[in-house]
């Protein structure tokens, strides 16, 4: 019998609960399909700060906060230099993915969302306005007809790729040790062509990881495991006194960035990394995918009940993972150029490749700037419509924009920017502005609005021609 429901989404990793909760959330019919027994290890166990926060915004925090998962209150780092980062309040955590992602999982079947685990799709047919899902459950076949297809399935992905490579070629040899005198923090480590990362496991385990390049790792001798060995021990990864032993073997995996240009149509997306992975020096791949499945929620949410908007819809998700993609590379090209200049081997120097110049804001005029003195626009300033994020929906709002911008901007500490704009005049104080800016909003806001402007050359003294920082690059 042929089943039906609005959604089928394809992979029960966070980013596919997430996306299944947020979508059962907007009273959606919502089908999740799992192939793997829960719990299993996974990596992407040392979760960002970010990462409780934004499942805060679904309910789900809480049941995390349950689980008590160990916080990261210092990392051990020899990268351009030897140090301990510390952080007293202890929000990023470590954790055990397994776990992890079953109490996600079982979130979304609290939300109402059929999870068929383990189950996998074996055929998958468009007719351009919905799909038919074959499924195998414990042996059975199930044809299930959904509106909408969401590819959660990590880099395997099941719909068809378009994937443009936005770093160098990347491995990652991993394995789990077992022991005593492991470390009990997490270790960052660069070595002469490649580097290390050390995290300690809930369970008492350490995970250890090299990250290279394919065609040094083809070049060592021996198998896979006796080449990772020789790495993890030219490392301070593993202490000297620690009595260590290599439990369940040693994989490899690719994780080489990249940004799937074709990551959302009118009846599919895809999300977390089946859309878009970061360099992994980032860390943050779980919060990305995170917040990729709650953006792709309300893009998926405007293409079914708002197809008018479909166009708006993914270009916004479009733009939104192009902005985290090139937001990242520069991040990582900045951290991986700090150990090129000191090891100038081709693997740090390919990492770091050339950072594009970036606008450059002046924070000190908003300080230098007396509150009395006249001020306008730059030139530059402009008004221009772009898609955004507003209650659930994505839809059209003017955004301002600059040669100081890297995008433009629509809302800016959950205010509406450019009906702010829009309201300066030539001769008005700061003061004034912020007055003329009340009661929608309060003073102290208004000032921090006025700051930023001013730190990006937007909103400048009269007697200035051009933004000062537009001047600055030109010369």
């Amino acid at each position: 019998m042929l089943k039906t429901t609005d959604i089928c989404i394809v992979g029960g990793g966070p980013a596919g609960s997430v996306l299944a909760i947020k979508l059962a959330q907007h009273g959606w019919g919502v089908c999740l399909v799992e192939r793997a027994t829960f719990p299993r290890r996974h990596l992407g166990e040392s979760l960002t700060p970010g990462v409780l926060a934004l499942l805060e915004s679904i309910g789900a925090d809480r049941a995390i906060e349950r689980a008590a998962f160990p916080r990261v209150h210092r990392v051990s780092v020899s990268w351009e230099e030897v140090r301990e980062r510390d952080d007293p309040q202890g929000k990023g955590m470590l954790v055990d993915r397994g776990e992890f992602d079953r109490i996600l999982l079982d979130q979304a079947r609290n939300a109402g969302v059929m999870v068929l685990q383990p189950a996998m799709v074996k055929n998958l047919q468009s007719d351009g306005v919905g799909w038919k899902v074959t499924l195998e459950e414990v042996g059975r076949m199930t044809p299930v007809q959904v509106r909408f297809l969401a590819d959660a399935t990590g880099r395997a992905g099941v719909l068809p790729r378009r994937r443009r490579r936005t770093g160098p070629r990347t491995i990652a040899l991993h394995g789990y040790w077992s022991g005593k005198g492991l470390p009990g923090n997490p270790r960052i480590e660069a070595g002469s062509r490649e580097w290390y990362w050390g995290v300690p496991l809930p369970d008492g385990t350490y995970n250890t990881l090299v990250f290279l390049d394919p065609r040094d790792l083809r070049a060592l001798p021996g198998s896979l495991e006796e080449k990772f060995l020789r790495l993890i021990a030219s490392s301070s990864l593993l202490p000297p006194e620690a009595e260590a032993k290599l439990i369940d073997g040693v994989q490899a995996i690719d994780a080489t960035p990249f940004l799937d240009e074709e990551c959302v149509t009118a009846n599919s997306i895809k999300v977390g990394d089946a859309a878009m992975a970061l360099d992994p020096l980032s860390s943050s791949g779980v919060q990305k995918a995170i917040q990729s499945a709650l953006a792709g929620a309300a893009v998926v949410n405007t293409l079914l009940k708002c197809p008018e908007s479909g166009e708006i819809a993914k270009q916004f998700y479009h733009r939104s993972l192009d902005d985290a993609s090139n937001s990242h590379r520069t991040w990582a090209r900045g951290h991986y150029g700090k150990v090129a200049m000191k090891r100038p081997t081709s693997f740090w120097q390919e990492r770091a490749g050339k950072n594009e110049a970036r606008p450059e804001t002046i924070d000190h005029l908003s300080a230098e700037m007396s509150p009395e003195i006249p001020v306008k626009l730059a030139p530059q300033v402009s008004i221009v419509p772009t898609p955004c994020l507003v209650d659930d929906f994505i839809t059209s709002r003017p955004a301002v924009t600059s040669p100081n911008l890297d995008a433009p901007v629509a809302f800016l500490g959950g205010v509406e920017l450019a009906p702010l704009v829009c309201q300066v005049r030539p001769g008005m104080t700061q003061a004034e502005l912020v007055r003329h800016w009340m009661p929608e909003v309060p003073p102290s806001k208004g000032w921090a609005i006025a700051r930023w402007l001013i730190a990006r050359g937007m909103l400048i003294s009269c007697e200035n021609a051009v933004s000062p920082a537009v001047e600055r690059r030109a010369t």
